[in-house]
């Protein structure tokens, strides 16, 4: 989508939006209802491409390569938290009787918490510039209210989850 992003009628960047607000909004309520670890963290990601494509739809394709970019560095660290949860946890991936105790290193919890605030989109993280670019920049452009306030009840929906996933892993 990055390299016919110019060639895309209007029209079909309106589907384009609907697609990635429909995948943000499915993506995130699923999220919040899992129990399996790692399909949380693939479905964030799904729900964070939604915003991609999103964002790519309404004609920012520069700001949804940075999100793209900043995305990729915080979501590697959850992975790595993820993986080193499952092996302390003998394989668990269920968050209701996974190893929550405290890991062999104090550096880990840390780590997960730094990756989920940035996700969520913190203030001065990436996570934040990001999202907080693209939200400014839909404003700006006069899209509709309702475009609007689709994208912020995505954001509000990837910090519930993610609020969830720090309550029960960290």
């Amino acid at each position: 989508m990055f390299r016919f992003s110019q060639r895309i009628s209007s029209r079909s960047l309106v589907i384009i939006i609907l697609i990635g607000c429909l995948t943000i909004r499915l993506a995130s309520l699923a999220a919040l209802s899992e129990i399996d670890i790692k399909k949380i963290v693939a479905l964030s990601t799904l729900s964070q491409l939604g915003l991609i494509i999103t964002t790519m739809g309404a004609g920012g394709s520069r700001l949804a390569f940075f999100h793209l970019l900043s995305h990729a560095y915080f979501k590697a660290l959850l992975f790595i938290r993820v993986g080193n949860l499952i092996h302390l946890s003998s394989g668990v991936q269920d968050l209701r009787i996974l190893f929550t105790g405290k890991s062999r290193t104090t550096l880990t919890p840390r780590v997960a918490l730094l990756a989920n605030l940035r996700l969520i989109g913190a203030p001065f993280m990436t996570g934040f510039y990001s999202k907080d670019l693209i939200l400014e920049r839909r404003v700006l452009d006069s899209y509709s209210l309702l475009f609007i306030l689709l994208l912020l009840r995505s954001v509000a929906l990837t910090a519930a989850y993610r609020i969830r996933f720090i309550v029960l892993v960290s």
